[in-house]
């Protein structure tokens, strides 16, 4: 992009245009490829590629997306694979759920396999020129899940595990051995996810697995990240106590801790195919994702210590193996996202993704404040990027899950805000990941409550302080977060709040949700039918009347997560109570805006909303995007 001068407040539509959506990392030698959503080219998701001496590019044919809509959530949508020893590209093209290959930058697209009613995902290597992924496959009345092997040469499908409601991780290693994670309703992953292992037998089209064994994980002792190693062990990420750890699992020696840290290896499983374990491929030192105090970094293990390495200043994603060490994916405190090379503990190289700023921009600085009853509440405090004479308002930003996590970096809407005079406070409320089991269960049979309580106690303790005015305070939320968005009206904390595709009515989000959380609210609410009432009470179209200030509703009409219906729902019931509220729809967008079109308006909506409510502070600056 052409560097462009402009005064601060950063203008609404370049805040658009610089999201950035990254993901599926993934490594061919020392190259880095990996999916970027472009909203620019109406959402769609292309690969693209790095290598240690170059610039990133998009190599994926024009006209090309590519995603998986497995779990509804999808992820893992692409795998490498040597031919000749160059590689190839497998990917799951979005329209219509196809395995296709092509090489990198060749234009040409060769369709794989194609089956009517079925998704694939989590895609990575297979034996004999294939591949192996989870598929899902839908009837007029069930979903159901296996994890298959497919030929690329023929396209058969060879299923090798089935009979579980989930699956993800499958992992093949050239020996013939393969991990894989499974488990079922009405646990989610972070709950109960198990790992399994086996052996390949048979070749091509003719593939069984055999010997399969349960190596760990189970209700409320979750175990995942499977990483088969060439020593014939297997490492893995298990949480049995607070916090997941590291272990190795062998068959004469069964389980074993391998690190204690302060904080928690990998992540929520939402996406499938992200990677939080991983070895360096040049020493086989095992490293993963490590998520502690508010942070997300990669940590290598020496001794049974992890050991924090120096990357780009933010949060780490993803990491991967590669042929001299490791690939990072993450996002920057000044850098929308990155990648990087780390080569014998050390950072060995990076490049930034994206559109560049240069400028004030807001850091975040970890926050924790202690509620009335003594209990810890921790979020991200980004303060504004422009002078103030005073103390400024304050937008809480409530995440997705909600077992979800605020981390570090640069946020285009965050930046539009904080520009504009205003505090954002990123909250890691009851529930969220990367503060222990015990912090995460605190939101069991508390959503709603819990959450909302934490919300609240975040600008008391900042108010206090003196680092936030509390009698201008905005919260907002996307997905969950709308949820703790809208029932903080009730709170008399604040004076408005902003739901992107936000959940308004508990009863039918149960009813219509898709397959994957379909069980969720058993933990966060409590079974049905008997809890009922308590989803009724929970639900903020029924605390309408409760509620005290004015609501910005924004909804995805294509939405099969959190169904437009719940927006309109939550709408008339404010206005049936006398209550401020504005009501956005838009055609054609799913969970999550994609086109820039969509975004340019949606930020300037919210934006607006917060001027009139908030007002704010601060003087101009300039900055420069390149």
């Amino acid at each position: 992009m052409v560097p462009q001068e402009h005064r601060r407040p950063l203008p609404i539509e370049v805040a658009a245009s610089l999201k950035l959506s990254a993901s599926c990392l993934r490594s061919f030698a020392d190259d880095l490829y990996w999916i970027e959503g472009r909203p620019e080219l109406d959402g769609a998701r292309v690969v693209m590629r790095v290598r240690p001496d170059g610039d990133p590019e998009i190599v994926s044919p024009p006209g090309l997306s590519l995603s998986s809509r497995v779990h509804e959530y999808g992820g893992g949508a692409i795998c490498l694979i040597a031919v000749d020893g160059e590689p190839v590209v497998v990917g799951v093209r979005a329209v219509d759920q196809a395995i296709v290959t092509f090489h990198p930058r060749s234009g040409a697209v060769t369709e794989v396999v194609h089956e009517e009613a079925s998704a694939f995902g989590d895609l990575s290597w297979g034996p004999g020129h294939g591949v192996v992924a989870v598929r899902e496959r839908s009837t007029p009345t069930d979903v159901v899940r296996d994890v298959v092997h497919v030929d690329l040469a023929s396209g058969t499908i060879s299923s090798l595990t089935g009979g579980r409601d989930f699956y993800s991780d499958p992992r093949v290693h050239a020996d013939g051995r393969m991990a894989w994670c499974a488990w079922d309703h009405p646990a989610m992953p972070w709950d109960a996810s198990e790992v399994w292992t086996g052996r390949l037998d048979g070749s091509g089209g003719d593939l069984a697995l055999v010997a399969t064994h349960l190596v760990a994980g189970g209700v409320d002792r979750p175990a995942g990240s499977p990483v088969l190693l060439s020593d014939g062990t297997l490492a893995l990420a298990l949480e049995d106590g607070d916090r997941a750890q590291l272990w190795r699992w062998s068959t004469d020696g069964g389980l074993e801790p391998l690190s204690h840290g302060g904080g928690e290896v990998g992540q929520p499983l939402w996406i499938l195919g992200t990677t939080s374990v991983a070895t360096d491929g040049r020493t086989d030192v095992l490293a993963c994702v490590e998520r502690t105090a508010g942070r997300s970094e990669v940590s290598r293990l020496e001794g049974r210590d992890l050991i924090a390495v120096a990357v780009v200043p933010g949060a780490v994603d993803e990491i991967v193996s590669t042929s001299l060490g490791l690939g990072v994916l993450g996002t920057g405190d000044e850098h929308l996202g990155y990648v990087a090379w780390i080569q014998g503990g050390e950072m060995a190289g990076w490049r930034p993704l994206g559109p560049q700023v240069s400028g004030p921009v807001s850091r975040a600085e970890p926050i924790r404040v202690e509620a009335d009853d003594g209990r810890e509440v921790h979020g991200l405090l980004f303060p504004p990027s422009v002078p103030t004479s005073e103390a400024p308002p304050v937008v809480v930003f409530c995440h997705g899950g909600p077992t979800g996590q605020a981390l570090p970096g640069l946020n285009p809407l965050i930046e539009a805000l904080t520009s504009r005079g205003l505090c954002v406070v990123a909250a890691n409320y009851a529930g969220s990941t990367g503060f222990g089991a015990a912090y995460r269960h605190r939101l069991d049979g508390r959503w709603g409550v819990a959450d909302v309580d934490d919300c609240v106690a975040l600008v008391a303790g900042l108010a206090e302080q003196g680092r936030v005015d509390g009698t201008r305070a905005a919260i907002r939320g996307t997905s969950a977060g709308g949820l703790t968005a809208l029932l903080g009206l009730t709170t008399g904390a604040f004076v408005g709040a902003v739901s992107w595709y936000g959940v308004a009515d508990l009863v039918t989000l149960a009813e219509s949700t898709h397959d994957f959380e379909s069980r969720y609210l058993d933990r966060l609410i409590g079974p049905l039918p008997e809890d009922l009432e308590v989803y009724r009470d929970r639900s903020p179209i029924n605390r309408a009347s409760q509620m005290r200030g004015a609501a910005l509703l924004l909804q995805g009409l294509d939405d099969p997560v959190v169904p437009p219906a719940q927006a309109t729902s939550m709408a008339a019931a404010m206005r049936a109570n006398g209550h401020e509220v504005e009501l956005i729809e838009f055609p054609g967008e799913s969970h999550g805006f994609r086109r820039l079109d969509t975004l340019v308006d949606a930020f300037t909506a919210e934006v607006t909303f917060y001027e009139r409510h908030l007002g704010a502070t601060g003087a101009a600056d300039s900055i420069a995007l390149q």
